[in-house]
């Protein structure tokens, strides 16, 4: 059953040397596949957690929908001569500018009437409730009254309606979409066509000017031009002198002349002006290429984003807790979390024995543990297949634990063994049991003593309360390979305080040192009594069993402080997990040729 995954044996009397800070804050493959191991299942609640919540989001909270309406821009104007040629590019985004403009969406706003919407208009989110608490106050608090400002509906209804669209370039194309986000998909649609049709009304309205304004200096030109053209003034008369009559000829002849210039002037302007107007009116201008229809998928939250951001945030939280925990938490959990805390190398690591392979040997008596009853049939098998590896044992079928103890075997009476722990439920009683069989089967008179006197009283016939005891006693038999393991049961009569209850088990103690030549004491956890520490100079070796994950550096300091160096045997660490395989290693030292035992990893009883 106690399948163990470290254990080492330190020579009595050589002392602890704690592992040097470098080592401790050396980081390893190991290390690291041990904090995977011990968070992965913090991580999944984290995650599982996250989805959840993203979940809940994106089902309770409103959802958006996006319409999209699609132009084609005109061609940018030609260039005059003399100037560069326009890029298409610049031109686009120059159009994207005029769409987002002042002017459109003023020009939307008039047309859908949305400044006269009372329930578009007003800002009733969070935020600006909020600042409106605020704002009133402080205005209260200061004895000041806000300033009342006349507000502007329509640069409102501006304001809003600009930032709930966008514009971007499809491609290289001069096709622009219009995205308009709302949680009306029918108003969705019907803002993203406005916009539109604003835009190619406005650009339609300002072709129409600048050509009623090019007309207007065309005729004016072509006024101009028919007076000097056909206006003309002929000769009424000759004049009788020759030479002034040759002078006037040639002065009519050249007005003539001049009126047949702009004459010619004239019909080329006016056949200019015709084919100026026809070619301007097959450039195409901007068109709506494809209009908005109501969506009906929310644009927002999107499903896929949601679940991939839940899971990511859910895994660097779990991942964050779990390094806070790993820096923050103390807990011993390994074997190899004890040797760091405390430099002690006489470890053993008991794995968690599954329930059902627990057995009760025999019916628990009234006056006993029910623990004291239940046993494992690989616990007995897993200590003897260890013992036989270890040095000094000689063939017996005992523990490691009881060979380490000095006075175990060859001594004939007054070994006291402590079995305690720093917090209860760690499992000192079950360690307390078994080690007593275990000695008990080499043939030694033992005796375990249950002094968990705070645990309920038996009967009162059971006990026997004799005069000037504070503590009753009760005996009882386990069964047992040989003759079977005696126990004492101590337990009040009545009430009694804390020294009284350690003082009658020191006593107690030194009667019996007289009669068994080992005794096993299950004490209480010292977070409960000092029975552990007034028994100290009783006690020939003290086993101390912490539970994994439930023990922490603190509590181990704190017993270690109350155990001598000497007397401390063994440190066990129940309810680590199991390992898959068992090794031997043996370490040699100049100064010590033997060398202690290393367990490495964890003993298998199927090999």
């Amino acid at each position: 059953m106690f399948a163990t995954d470290h254990f080492v044996l330190q020579p009595s009397g050589s002392p602890h040397q704690p592992i040097p800070p470098k080592d401790r804050d050396e980081l390893t493959a190991k290390d690291i596949l041990r904090f995977v191991r011990s968070s992965w299942r913090l991580c999944l609640l984290w995650i599982v957690v996250s989805l959840g919540v993203g979940g809940a989001y994106a089902v309770l909270s409103p959802g958006y929908y996006t319409a999209y309406a699609t132009i084609l821009l005109s061609s940018p104007p030609a260039s005059q001569p003399g100037e560069a040629e326009a890029d298409e590019r610049v031109y686009v985004e120059s159009q994207i500018q005029v769409i987002q403009s002042d002017e459109v969406v003023g020009r939307v706003v008039d047309h859908t009437g949305l400044a006269e919407d009372e329930e578009f208009v007003m800002d009733d989110s969070l935020r600006a409730r909020i600042s409106s608490y605020v704002r009133s106050q402080l205005a209260s608090l200061f004895g000041t009254e806000l300033p009342t400002a006349e507000p502007n509906i329509r640069h409102e209804a501006m304001v809003l309606v600009r930032r709930a669209f966008s514009v971007h370039q499809l491609g290289s194309s001069r096709a622009v979409e219009i995205g308009v986000t709302s949680s009306d998909p029918q108003f969705s649609a019907m803002l993203a066509n406005a916009i539109a049709g604003g835009y190619i009304g406005s650009q339609r309205e300002r072709r129409q000017a600048a050509r009623a304004e090019e007309t207007s200096d065309l005729h004016k030109r072509l006024a101009e031009l028919r007076e000097k053209a056909f206006v003309t003034e002929s000769p009424k008369k000759l004049l009788s002198d020759p030479e002034s009559a040759e002078r006037a000829r040639v002065l009519f002849r050249e007005q003539q002349s001049a009126a047949e210039v702009y004459r010619s002037l004239y019909n080329a302007l006016l056949q200019r002006t015709h084919s100026d107007f026809s070619a301007s009116s097959l450039i195409p201008s901007a068109r709506v290429i494809t209009a908005a229809e109501p969506p009906r998928q929310r644009s927002w939250p999107p499903t896929v984003l949601m679940v991939a951001l839940s899971a990511m945030a859910g895994g660097i939280a779990g991942v964050g807790h779990a390094l806070i925990r790993q820096a923050m938490n103390h807990r011993l959990m390994t074997v190899e979390d004890v040797h760091r805390s405390t430099g002690l190398d006489r470890i053993v690591g008991i794995p968690r024995i599954p329930r059902r392979r627990w057995n009760v040997v025999w019916p628990c008596e009234q006056s006993l543990q029910p623990v004291y009853s239940k046993d494992a049939p690989e616990l007995h098998s897993s200590l003897s297949k260890i013992a036989t590896r270890m040095r000094g044992v000689q063939g017996r079928q005992v523990s490691k634990i009881a060979t380490r103890m000095r006075g175990v075997q060859g001594r004939q009476g007054g070994f006291v063994i402590g079995v305690a722990s720093p917090l209860g439920k760690s499992g000192s009683s079950t360690v307390a049991v078994h080690l007593a069989r275990v000695i008990a089967a080499t043939g030694q008179k033992t005796l375990l003593v249950d002094a968990n006197w705070q645990k309920p009283s038996m009967d009162q016939p059971m006990l026997n309360a004799e005069p000037g005891r504070k503590l009753a006693r009760a005996f009882a038999t386990i069964p047992a390979d040989q003759e079977g393991l005696e126990v004492l049961v101590l337990r009040p009569t009545g009430s009694i305080s804390d020294l009284n209850a350690s003082l009658s088990i020191s006593a107690a103690l030194q009667h019996l040192q007289q009669e068994y030549s080992c005794i096993v004491v299950d004490f209480h956890s010292t977070d409960r009594t000092a029975d552990l520490e007034a028994a100290m100079g009783v006690l020939s070796e003290v086993l101390l069993v912490l539970k994994a994950r439930l023990t922490f550096a603190d509590h181990l300091e704190g017993i270690l402080r109350i155990i001598p160096r000497e007397k401390l045997s063994a440190v066990i660490l129940t309810r680590i997990n199991r390992a898959p395989s068992f090794a031997v290693r043996r370490r040699t030292d100049r100064g010590n040729p033997r060398g202690p035992i290393w367990l490495v990893k964890a003993f298998s009883p199927n090999r």
